[in-house]
């Protein structure tokens, strides 16, 4: 199979993970699948994935989640710009360290949307829109190393 391909089906994966339907009570538990797969690609490959492929990739969230057209693809931008700034900072730390700074990305991202869906009367202050921060810098360790296996066993680079 060519890299190229195993590298969009990663991120057809995450996109399938997050039209995956969850329970009404467990939905501030769903994490953040295309960005977890979009920060991977951009601390592994920060030289070919980068602001384009994290707006295209926040374009598809709108287009899946029915919401305003744009309003992931800013997020996914300046998260996905911030990861690539500090790249040769976050590979040296350990995959906890890691998943930390990915919950803080992921806050900023989730505070972004609220902040959107506020301003449109679509949702109410609540802190439990920090949940899905915290399960995608907890699912981190994991899906680095899956995502890592997958690259090293199909040469992307």
């Amino acid at each position: 199979m060519k890299p190229i391909l195993v590298f969009f089906l990663t991120l057809l994966t995450a996109l399938m993970l997050e039209a995956v339907p969850f329970p009404e009570e467990l939905v501030w538990f769903r994490p953040e699948w295309a960005l977890l797969v979009i920060l991977y690609w951009v601390i592994a490959l920060p030289f070919r994935v980068g602001v384009g492929l994290a707006w295209f990739l926040g374009l598809m969230i709108d287009l899946l989640q029915g919401g305003i057209i744009g309003q992931h693809s800013l997020t996914y931008v300046i998260i996905a710009y911030a990861c690539a700034v500090f790249y040769k900072r976050l590979r040296m730390y350990h995959r906890w360290q890691q998943g930390f700074f990915v919950c803080l990305l992921v806050s900023m991202n989730q505070l972004i949307d609220f902040w959107v869906d506020h301003y449109l009367g679509h949702a109410e202050p609540t802190l439990m829109i920090f949940m899905p921060a915290v399960m995608t810098g907890l699912l981190w360790p994991w899906s680095f190393i899956i995502l890592r296996s997958v690259r090293r066993i199909y040469a992307i680079h």
